[in-house]
């Protein structure tokens, strides 16, 4: 039963760790910035779930502030059994289930399923073994900073609980007691599970936890989405220029992953701030005769327009190098080689 539940819920993120590992390896050529891209690019993927999960849990406690006085008034009337029947009968006239206090608990229960996807990759990633990265020795080991004498003191696993204490503070500020002690009860449950543990994976969690720091202080400040999208934009600006600066864009599949990085933070300030959220609810919805009643969408013609771009641009170019890369490349260099792909890209489209 275990076996089943695991397959079904923690493999699928798992293999989608892998494959984000994979790639921002193959793009960063070092396993430590690699787990930190990895925990940024999952922390941006898991964002909208957080946020979701955090609205239904403020109006969660927002009703249960809304009935605080009443239940009181109860417990201060009425004894025993007579409680517990007025109890049941001010929530079935408020419309409310006991059980949606979990709720309360639904952001921590999130991160279950993809700290266990995270832990088993990277607790059995035997590439990380003997792997140091700037003040850690060992990835695939605990780091064991501090040694006084024959004991050694993780120090990682201490930063991380802290960062994960302040966001906490910071999150839980003017939420009940009984919140706050759920936040710093797992962050002490995430300290003693991960002390032991590889420093790599300590790494990844420390990472999130900054994230969500990040995050929790902006949600304190107004419009936090607004100025969120704004950072992004300046990152996807950003990472371009540093990536080509860095000497490390030497191929095709890097100048698209690139691009496609760069699309993707920049497209939240585009949505918002042009006209390009007219367009797509014009692709989405096309327009409507009025003489016939029907409504034309312009939407298989895009998608039909971009596949051709793909195939004319990207896939036939592609195999036609990757048919005979010797005889092509003693015509052109690889750079020159990149280049025709481009180009090609820009004719097809």
């Amino acid at each position: 039963m275990l076996d089943v539940l695991y397959n079904l819920l923690i493999s699928p993120i798992e293999l989608i760790i892998e494959v984000i590992f994979v790639f921002t390896n193959r793009f960063l050529r070092n396993k430590g910035l690699s787990i930190i891209g990895l925990s940024i690019v999952v922390s941006l993927f898991t964002l909208p779930l957080y946020y979701k999960a955090d609205k239904i849990q403020k109006a969660e406690r927002d009703k249960q502030k809304e009935m605080q006085k009443w239940l009181n008034h109860i417990k201060r009337t009425f004894r025993g059994d007579e409680r517990f029947m007025m109890q049941q009968t001010y929530y079935r006239i408020e419309g409310y289930n006991p059980l949606s206090a979990l709720m309360g608990a639904l952001p921590l229960f999130l991160q279950i399923p993809f700290f266990m996807a995270a832990y088993h990759f990277l607790s059995n990633m035997q590439s990380l073994k003997g792997t140091d990265f700037f003040f850690i020795r060992d990835l695939g080991s605990p780091d064991q900073l501090i040694k006084p004498g024959s004991f050694a003191i993780n120090i990682l696993p201490i930063l991380m609980t802290g960062i994960n204490c302040i966001s906490s503070y910071i999150y839980a500020k003017d939420f009940p007691v009984k919140t706050k002690v759920q936040l710093y009860g797992f962050a002490l449950i995430f300290l003693v599970l991960l002390y032991n543990s590889p420093s790599g994976l300590v790494l990844y969690w420390t990472c999130n936890n900054l994230f969500s720091l990040i995050k929790n202080i902006f949600y304190k400040l107004k419009n936090p989405a607004k100025k969120i999208i704004i950072i992004t934009a300046v990152l996807g600006l950003l990472f371009p220029i540093i990536a080509l600066c860095s000497g490390r864009i030497d191929s095709f599949k890097k100048v698209l992953f690139l691009i496609l990085l760069s699309g993707v933070l920049i497209f939240p300030y585009l949505y918002t701030h042009t006209n390009i959220k007219k367009a797509l609810k014009f692709i989405r919805g096309g327009v409507q005769n009025t003489s016939t009643s029907c409504i034309y969408s312009p939407l298989p013609f895009v998608l039909s327009n971009i596949l051709l771009t793909l195939l004319l641009g990207v896939l036939i170019p592609s195999s036609v190098i990757s048919s005979s890369p010797a005889e092509f490349m003693d015509l052109w260099d690889s750079k020159t080689s990149l280049l025709f792909i481009v180009n090609s890209i820009f004719y097809a489209a």
